[in-house]
């Protein structure tokens, strides 16, 4: 008995400092809303978001810091809402803390997407939806982004320190812009073989460009000016290795 009783001591105390996983939930009807915009602002941790809700959001964060409880706020203007879901900005060791977001956009429902994320990883899989714009903004981030099959317009990512995979494969229905804006790490970008494709790169390290022809201080592929549509990819880094690959 004695034994038991002094092996439970010792283990009370890891018991005690045991964190507790928090949980937060949020689910927002599609009801007249016709355009969204969604802003994602995370300190740091994981977060993992899709598309495929049949509503206009469902988000579930689970944390043991308390620190890092989100806020969430909802704007309806007209048939347009805006969607914010953020943490407070405070200087938090977050080592040892579990931060994960799971985010659902409903996937036929025109959206522009604001993500900033100080640490962690995100995996953003837009694939097929009516995103139109997206911007991320990233510190010590491993990113990854699929876009394939999406309807979006305009993309900006600016990332600090992590790898960078971009997939831009599948049928454009329109022209993208893309910025790309890289600290230290890869940036690997897949784009489909018959869609146009522009590469301009600056200040970047190893250049993997199979398949491209350098014109006029620009890179394209064989289809650029023949297809319909075009990818135009504005690619500027520190340290760090571009990869662009046809599929």
């Amino acid at each position: 008995m004695k034994k038991i009783f002094y092996t439970l001591l010792l283990l009370f105390p890891l018991l005690a400092s045991a964190q507790k996983s928090n949980e937060f939930k949020r689910t927002v009807p599609v009801e007249k809303t016709t355009k969204s915009e969604v802003n994602l602002k995370m300190l740091a941790g994981e977060l993992q978001l899709n598309t495929g809700t049949t509503h206009l959001l469902d988000a579930q964060v689970n944390y043991t810091n308390q620190a890092f409880k989100p806020t969430f706020s909802l704007n309806r203007n007209n048939s347009t809402s805006v969607l914010t879901l953020q943490q407070p900005k405070k200087n938090i060791n977050s080592d040892n803390d579990e931060n994960n977001w799971k985010v659902n956009l409903h996937r036929s429902t025109p959206l522009s997407l604001s993500v900033e994320l100080g640490a962690g990883e995100a995996q953003l899989d837009l694939s097929n939806s009516r995103i139109q714009k997206l911007e991320v903004e990233a510190g010590a981030v491993s990113c990854h982004i699929n876009l394939s099959g999406s309807t979006a317009r305009q993309v900006r990512i600016s990332a600090g320190v992590g790898e960078l995979n971009l997939d831009l494969t599948g049928n454009w229905k329109n022209d993208l812009e893309a910025d790309l804006t890289g600290g230290i790490g890869e940036i690997n970008i897949k784009v489909p073989r018959n869609t146009g494709v522009r590469i301009d790169p600056s200040g970047l390290g190893d250049l993997d460009l199979k398949g491209f022809k350098k014109v006029n201080g620009y890179y394209q592929n064989s289809a650029y000016g023949k297809s319909k549509h075009s990818i135009t990819l504005n690619v500027s880094g520190g340290i760090g290795d571009l990869t662009v690959t046809q599929e």
